[in-house]
């Protein structure tokens, strides 16, 4: 008998405003990908981070940066993007921002994707010193309601046959 699955978690942290990643170890289901920016510059943020899934999966990822005031002296990142690509540069998902909360701000997204090789692309200005964490969590997909319908539609069926044998 196998033993339980355990998720891993990928990380990539990022020192830079500009930069790029690849997760080498596939995610599937169960899994988590982390992605952590601590810069003490000022400038553009582009980043890029490369992972495969192995297998088709939901996801649920949450951002989260902090926008201390103008006139502040903490880190100030505005004008944050995420969108996950698939391998033909097309955009498959995008966060959508939430609000802010305590200096924080916060998006989400979430979606289902097949086996294949996204990119994440996060952009941003940072005022002053960035921080900003991203989290994907994958998830086993849920089976829609209409292959529940036609799963049972085919017992039916199975049922109806096996009757009518003499």
């Amino acid at each position: 008998m196998a033993g339980p699955a355990f998720a891993e978690t990928q990380s990539v942290f990022y020192g830079n405003l500009m930069g790029s990643a690849v997760v080498a170890q596939p995610l599937g289901p169960g899994d988590n990908l982390f992605i952590d920016t601590f810069v003490s510059s000022q400038g553009l943020l582009t980043q890029s981070t490369t992972f495969t899934l192995s297998d088709y999966a939901d996801f649920n990822g949450l951002a989260g940066w902090i926008i201390d005031t103008a006139d502040g002296q903490g880190p100030r990142l505005v004008g944050v993007n995420i969108d996950i690509l698939d391998n033909s540069s097309t955009v498959v998902a995008s966060d959508d921002f939430a609000g802010v909360l305590g200096g924080f701000a916060h998006s989400s997204f979430l979606g289902s994707l097949g086996p294949g090789t996204y990119t994440l692309i996060a952009t941003g200005n940072a005022v002053r010193d960035a921080s900003l964490d991203i989290s994907l969590s994958f998830t086993q997909p849920v089976p829609e309601p209409a292959t529940y319908g036609m799963l049972i539609g085919g017992l039916g069926v199975l049922g109806l046959l096996a009757r009518r044998r003499p």
